[in-house]
């Protein structure tokens, strides 16, 4: 029997970090996306907080989706059950861009055009609508299953005014 969580079928682990655990998941319909299993641990809350707030005011091509946030009983036949908060997204079934540059070598200047170019609209609406990312790095900007780049990772992100409006981040 496998692992649940809420209405989704848990699968492998995608990636870990030290604020989440990020597994496969599925839903009735079959529908994959990719949930953030988050640790219980005081010292993320803020982390976790600030980067559900800030998918929910991006909508973008550019930047992945943010589906649901919820709080629900994990059910593993063989570890029991356990209540934990997690955030569901889109699955960006392409991966990280740097295991994508890792495995395949230096870009030809087109791909880079192509790339970049993805890579400044996202980050143009991100700054218009007055966020900063704060930890852009090839981990944290993934390709979809057409080789297009998504944004990940707002836990840092900041608004672009600064926390008190002074302009510091």
């Amino acid at each position: 029997m496998p692992t649940t969580l809420g209405k989704y079928q848990l699968g492998k682990t995608l990636g870990s970090g030290v604020s989440c655990k990020v597994k496969l998941a599925k839903d009735a319909t079959g529908t994959r996306f990719a949930v953030k299993i988050l640790h219980n641990d005081d010292a993320f809350v803020d982390l976790i907080k600030t980067e559900v707030e800030t998918l929910k005011s991006l909508k973008h091509p550019g930047i992945v989706n943010l589906v649901e946030t919820g709080s629900g009983v994990m059910a593993n036949p063989k570890k029991g059950n356990k209540t934990v908060d997690y955030i569901v997204l889109e699955l960006v079934q392409g991966g990280e861009l740097f295991d994508f540059v890792a495995n395949s070598g230096r870009f030809t200047e087109e791909v880079s055009r192509y790339f970049f170019g993805q890579f400044m609209e996202a980050l143009n609406y991100m700054h218009t609508s007055g966020v900063s990312h704060r930890d852009l790095k090839p981990e944290n900007i993934m390709l979809d299953s057409e080789f297009n780049l998504k944004i990940a990772d707002f836990g840092f992100a900041a608004p672009t005014e600064g926390r008190d409006g002074s302009g510091y981040l």
